[in-house]
């Protein structure tokens, strides 16, 4: 786990995420569960996009 020395005030102090309700009533299963690879398809998708959906 990496940790930054700095944060901004309105940060909150830890993030739980799960997709558990979304399986358990939707079906819906995520195509990537590790945290490293969320991060990583999140920045590829954004240096493709810098413009969002927009571009």
């Amino acid at each position: 786990m990496r940790r930054s020395s700095t944060r901004a005030a309105s940060d909150p102090a830890v993030l739980v995420a799960s997709a558990e309700k979304a399986i358990e009533e939707l079906g819906w299963r995520p195509r990537y569960i590790e945290l490293e690879d969320i991060i990583a398809t999140a920045w590829q998708w954004h240096r493709r996009k810098p413009r969002g959906f927009k571009g």
